[in-house]
């Protein structure tokens, strides 16, 4: 990924103009620890591979450490967690859910230096603040793979979706595990490997209890790839298509 001219000058999370920054790696360094590719190279593209430590973005010295105390520390041992059968919390499925987003996120701003990441919030904002009105329209959906394929060439580490709009809809395989975000009136597309959850009301007393235990529905990463990047076409496009006739 070439790094746009523009965020030599402006944080790509905050938007804050000219300052100290520091360098994010865009695949944190936990997931390619987890995923033992420190040495290697992974598919960037379908044409392209890339030793993972060698893509990094600039982020302010202020976004880089919130996001990395906020949001990629605890994902990192929600990630054991999923692998190791514990399952998850409703506090959990939302910061997955974020991190997904801020993944979503930086590709799109590098995709597209030149627009605004929306009119009403901030990457950082999209981030780092709990989840809005639209917390009751969302769906968490989690599946596992039994294992690691060495045909594979290396264990999944990347997003399968795409969004020009939405925003919403993320979709992708790290390690193990296979995630999906994504507006409930499309639940019924999920493919029936994937575990749903539906987020609880953000006072519910039992946020931090660990209730929701996804399938290993994949035997392994290889099928968990192509049945999750055969679904996340589908359903970018949907999403999509319902993100503009709603702004229309």
């Amino acid at each position: 990924m070439v790094v746009p001219r523009k965020f030599k000058r402006v944080c790509v999370a905050c938007g804050t103009a000219g300052p100290k920054t520091n360098r994010e790696h865009f695949w944190p360094e936990w997931l390619i620890a987890m995923t033992g590719t420190q040495r290697t190279s992974v598919r960037f593209t379908e044409a392209k591979r890339i030793n993972p430590r060698a893509l990094v973005v600039p982020l302010c010295i202020r976004c880089n450490t919130d996001f990395g105390r906020q949001i990629e520390s605890p994902v990192a041992q929600v990630f054991r967690d999923l692998e190791a059968g514990r399952g998850i919390s409703d506090h959990e499925a939302e910061l997955l859910i974020r991190w997904l987003w801020k993944f979503e996120g930086l590709a799109w701003s590098f995709a597209h230096p030149n627009d605004r990441y929306s009119q009403r919030y901030t990457l950082r904002q999209r981030v780092l603040q709990p989840i809005d009105e639209i917390r009751t329209n969302l769906t968490l959906a989690v599946s596992l793979a039994a294992t690691i394929d060495p045909r594979f060439g290396d264990a999944p580490m990347g997003l399968d979706s795409w969004n020009e709009t939405s925003a919403v809809f993320v979709a992708g395989v790290f390690s193990r595990v296979a995630l999906m975000v994504l507006e409930r009136q499309f639940d019924g597309d999920v493919p029936e490997q994937f575990s749903k959850y539906r987020l609880a009301d953000r006072n519910a007393p039992d946020r931090n209890a660990k209730l929701f235990y996804p399938q290993e529905g994949f035997p392994d990463c290889i099928q968990a790839v192509n049945v999750t990047r055969e679904i996340a076409l589908y359903l970018s496009h949907a999403h999509e298509l319902e993100a503009r006739n709603r702004a229309e």
